[in-house]
């Protein structure tokens, strides 16, 4: 719509009245042919996902070109954009492994009804404190690279009085502290404790190796009840290093008695009790605070933009180390049966 010159956009609304001035804007409005699109262009680059880690022998990464979705949601593409013509290797120093490709099954096929096309190697066992890169090179697409380092060993150390409640529970009152005392690597920006408590259970004639996690708290903490349990998160390592992981006695026997209940009719033997600290690399718990940031009680940001640790492309290739303290149990253990 093209006005006089002398006339202003401004004079005709302010002498029409307000009826006229809006089937005024409506008439503009219907004359525009282009649709407007908030999403800006697509530019095609390759998007990596892997997580290294010193738990298992078989390492995986994933490798998928970028995607515009046919509509606002992004959920709503179901396509399958697996890059397959990618060259995947892992250099750690101066060897290096060559990744082949293959298919996981999904466990939701809600959205993707296809397999999971993944790269992957076995037998490969990360080992603490080295650096790996992982390289993609795609005659259609180029090179990209991303660098992971896996956290050095922690030292985990448990104190006397600990150990005397682990192997006797029922001599300590329900508040008694169980303390564990970590020095983690300089490596290590994110941990992650756990205390776990092996037991051998016969079914059908067959000793089975179970194991069941101990809360820190739960919904009712003043009863130590098992309703709502909590267990820790990842969180933010310390810059001296070292932390204390707390458990109470009173978590611990519940665990048992509620095992003996479950397991009434039959033999049941509790084996050992397990600390295992998951450290995280910086990238790993970068990717996890951006994913969670909504669950920090003291922020009040908006959502950070995406972030990327892989050169001349998108993703995260970042990397872990599990490591654990075992204690192993009387054979007089209370809860045996």
């Amino acid at each position: 719509m093209q006005l006089p010159e002398n006339i202003s956009s401004y004079s005709i609304f302010r002498s029409l009245p307000g009826w006229a001035a809006i089937l005024l804007i409506a008439g503009i409005l219907a004359g525009c042919e282009d649709n407007f699109d908030p999403r800006a262009s697509l530019q095609e680059q390759m998007v990596v996902f892997s997580v290294l880690s010193t738990d298992r022998p078989a390492q995986f990464v994933r490798v998928q070109r970028n995607y515009m979705p046919p509509e606002f949601d992004p959920l709503s593409y179901t396509g399958n954009n697996f890059l397959s013509d990618a060259i995947v290797t892992i250099r750690e120093s101066n060897k290096v492994f060559r990744l082949r490709d293959t298919l996981l099954k999904r466990g939701d096929t809600s959205r993707y009804k296809f397999p999971m096309k993944t790269f992957y190697i076995d037998p490969l066992t990360p080992l603490h404190g080295r650096s790996y890169q992982v390289i993609i090179q795609s005659p259609s697409e180029g090179q990209i690279n991303a660098t992971a380092t896996v956290p050095d060993k922690p030292l985990l150390t448990i104190s006397p009085a600990a150990l005397q409640i682990l192997d006797r529970p029922d001599r300590s009152i329900q508040d008694a502290r169980i303390v564990f005392v970590v020095q983690l690597s300089k490596a290590a920006k994110g941990y992650l404790p756990r205390l776990y408590l092996y037991y051998d259970v016969l079914k059908d004639n067959e000793w089975i190796e179970e194991r069941a996690e101990i809360p820190t708290t739960s919904a009712d903490s003043s009863s130590y009840s098992l309703n709502v349990p909590q267990y820790p998160k990842m969180m933010a390592a310390p810059n001296t290093s070292q932390v204390g992981v707390t458990y109470l006695n009173g978590y611990y026997k519940a665990i048992i008695n509620t095992l003996n209940e479950k397991y009434k009719r039959t033999r049941l033997i509790f084996k050992w009790a397990t600390v295992v600290i998951l450290q995280a690399d910086q990238n790993l718990f970068k990717y996890y605070a951006g994913a969670h940031g909504a669950e920090d009680p003291y922020s009040i940001r908006l959502d950070e933009p995406l972030f990327s640790t892989v050169q001349g492309g998108l993703g995260m290739v970042g990397a872990y180390s599990l490591d654990s303290l075992v204690n192993i149990l009387p054979e007089n253990f209370w809860g045996n049966r």
